[in-house]
């Protein structure tokens, strides 16, 4: 791909692609700014830094030049560079800091005439970190004008300035904001990298915390233009694998190397400027969010006044009348009730009605989460048929994502209240969530359970759909309902696995096969143990053999029945040969343990025998394990992981 996507390929502007995504996917974006973002600030670049300085060596020497890189280029015989100007001059780092001091700190007479002050694009960076947009900040200059607009805004960043400062780092998502220092700051003269030597290679400890932003995160860059940082351009080469897209900010021709790095990360440019780009994403995250966020009950005062009410505390208005208002509200959203699905820019659209649908669902959402958390099934009876009357396809033509994505809040309740029941050990729940809700598949005709039918990949239409429906669950589950994110992972991914498994006990239920493993695995248990003297010869080797290879054969085709659509599962390699979800092996080592008596077999999962559960496992296992290993092997690039999220690979 050489040339560069650009918004006429988009049919929409950049900063209004790149505000829908961050609305959607709050902190999942990192920053990458460079001197072109300080410049409109009255601080020079690297270009006019050297010329600053060469002009002052020139001036030392007697001489004043009319150019004087063309002066340098005639006095000593080559091009002047910024770190080979720095390195003749100024010896040591310290010597560096005390030397460029001068160009980052305003006068008196500067800061008056508002010079080497944050500029609008550090304004606007701050406002989407107050906003919660975005945390994480990268930043290749020597100064420290956004951590001065971050505080203007009441944000006090952490600052890592110096490999140092990288230990004892709390998780970049338990902080407000981090901004890092790639090239260090003039205020930390021991870890400032200026010369081409020096930015040849980052030490380990910024190397590993780079590769975690990259690979973990979005990108939006803008001031950078790659030429003089091949480290910083290794590390994007080697984390290549994007969970979400990367914008590129640049108002001229992009160079050489900074077009290969676009087109390796396939970036959206704006062509722009920085103060340009920044100001009005900003002030679209902002419409946005105003627009979705018309709501007169917060989902934190929802989640209080259910749990409240829950607990038998007087609450204003009973709670499940609050319930069908709130499920009311949902359902005059523009998005479920607009007739047009036939448009040019779908995309687009398509970010925009999701934006607006998830702030529109939000305290539904964490209602239908509390109530299945706490409640009882004469609570469960306030939501539970909502699954339902969310999944009616409309009859209309145009494009099937917007069709689709009508349907989405049935996946989104379900999603919340099966998480909620795991969560709570109320396996009652969770099995009548992934077998009695049904709908009409238009295409069929025939009623199907939704659990089955309305998946996130169908619903949400995304290559991360079940990851999107994580992150779009996590602030409840984790902050509201007080799990951590330990425990909301781990149910997450138990609901996950079970809807797997339950839904292929039915297929194979509905093909008369759903006993066919366990009756497979009694028969190889008793040949293997049959005692080697007495009247009856024991089997073969060989015997044993085939009966496995037939008993393989026909797991492979039962996994061919397992749902095909991508999971958010994370998955180990206990074995050479395959992977295998975390939450499978768990629950596997629980029924071993529990056999009938585990309360999923208890409550009646796959027809409530421990035996038959286990052998659909194994079936769903083989089906995830071969997903796994084909993401796996997707990357291409000779690295093949040993642990990962399904869904997080090969994107």
């Amino acid at each position: 791909m050489s040339e560069s996507v650009t918004e006429q390929d988009l049919g929409v502007e950049p900063h209004l692609t790149a505000a829908f995504a961050l609305t959607s996917n709050p902190a999942a974006y990192a920053l990458l700014i460079g001197a072109g973002v300080s410049v409109s600030s009255g601080l020079p670049s690297a270009w006019g830094v050297q010329e600053a300085l060469i002009e002052r060596l020139a001036a030392a020497l007697g001489e004043e030049p009319d150019d004087a890189f063309a002066w340098y280029s005639e006095k000593f015989g080559k091009p002047s560079t910024y770190g080979d100007l720095l390195s003749s001059l100024a010896s040591t780092q310290s010597e560096r800091q005390a030397l460029l001091r001068g160009f980052f700190e305003p006068t008196i007479e500067e800061r008056d005439a508002g010079l080497k002050q944050p500029s609008p694009a550090h304004r606007a960076i701050a406002r989407l970190v107050e906003n919660g947009l975005v945390k994480v900040i990268l930043t290749l200059n020597f100064d420290r004008l956004i951590e001065a607009a971050l505080r203007d805004e009441g944000v006090e960043p952490t600052i890592v300035a110096s490999p140092g400062d990288i230990e004892g780092l709390a998780p970049i998502h338990t902080l407000q904001c981090v901004v890092i220092h790639l090239h260090g700051d003039y205020l930390n003269p021991t870890a400032m990298l200026n010369t081409a030597e020096e930015l040849d290679t980052y030490r380990p400890e910024i190397d590993g915390l780079l590769d975690r932003v990259l690979r973990d995160y979005g990108l939006i860059c803008a001031g950078w233009s790659a030429a003089w940082d091949p480290a910083l351009r290794d590390a994007v080469s080697r984390n290549s694998t994007r969970f979400y897209a990367t914008y590129w900010v640049e108002p001229f021709a992009m160079g050489e190397f900074a077009e290969q790095v676009r087109a390796q990360r396939q970036a959206v440019v704006a062509r722009t400027t920085a103060d340009a780009f920044f100001g009005a994403l900003a002030d679209a995250c902002q419409a946005i969010r105003d627009t979705a966020k018309r709501h007169p009950l917060t989902a934190t005062v929802a989640a209080a006044s259910a749990k409240r009410a829950l607990a038998g505390a007087q609450v204003a208005v009973p709670l499940h009348d609050v319930v069908h208002a709130e499920f009311e509200r949902l359902r005059t959203c523009e998005v479920l009730t607009t007739t047009v699905f036939d448009m040019v820019g779908v995309e687009a659209e398509h970010a925009r009605r999701r934006a607006v649908l998830n702030a529109a669902m939000e305290v539904p959402l964490t209602l239908v989460a509390t109530c299945a958390y706490w409640g009882n099934s004469s609570v469960d009876k306030w939501w539970f048929d909502e699954i339902g009357r969310f999944s009616v396809q409309p009859l209309v033509s145009g494009s099937t994502a917007l069709i689709h994505l009508r349907m989405f809040p049935a996946t989104a309740i379900l999603y919340a209240a099966g998480i909620a029941s795991v969560a709570a050990s109320r396996y009652d729940l969770t099995r009548r969530l992934l077998t009695i809700p049904t709908t009409v598949n238009r295409i069929s005709g025939e009623r199907v359970v939704i659990a089955q039918y309305l998946t996130p990949q169908l619903t949400l239409g995304l290559p991360r759909s079940h990851g999107e429906i994580h992150c779009l669950l996590r602030p409840t589950f984790e902050d509201l309902l007080g799990l951590g994110a330990a425990a909301y992972s781990a149910a997450f991914e138990r609901f996950e696995y079970l809807r797997l498994v339950q839904s292929t006990f039915e297929v194979l239920k509905g093909l008369g096969r759903e006993g066919e493993g366990a009756a497979d695995d009694r028969e190889i248990q008793a040949m293997r143990a049959q005692p080697t003297s007495g009247v009856t010869p024991p089997p073969s080797q060989d015997e044993i053999t085939d009966l496995d290879a037939a008993a393989s054969q026909r797991r492979t085709e039962r996994s061919a029945l397992v749902p095909r659509d991508m999971v958010h599962l994370f998955v180990t390699e206990p074995r050479l040969d395959t992977y295998r979800a975390v939450t499978a092996a768990e629950l596997d080592a629980e029924l071993i343990r529990d056999g009938d008596l585990h309360p999923l077999v208890e409550v009646g999962f796959c027809g409530g025998r421990s035996e038959i559960m286990r052998a659909t496992m194994a079936d769903v296992d083989v089906a995830v394990g071969r997903l796994a290993a084909a993401r796996a092997w997707s990357l291409g690039n000779g690295f093949i992981p040993s642990e990962f999220y399904v869904d997080e690979i090969g994107t």
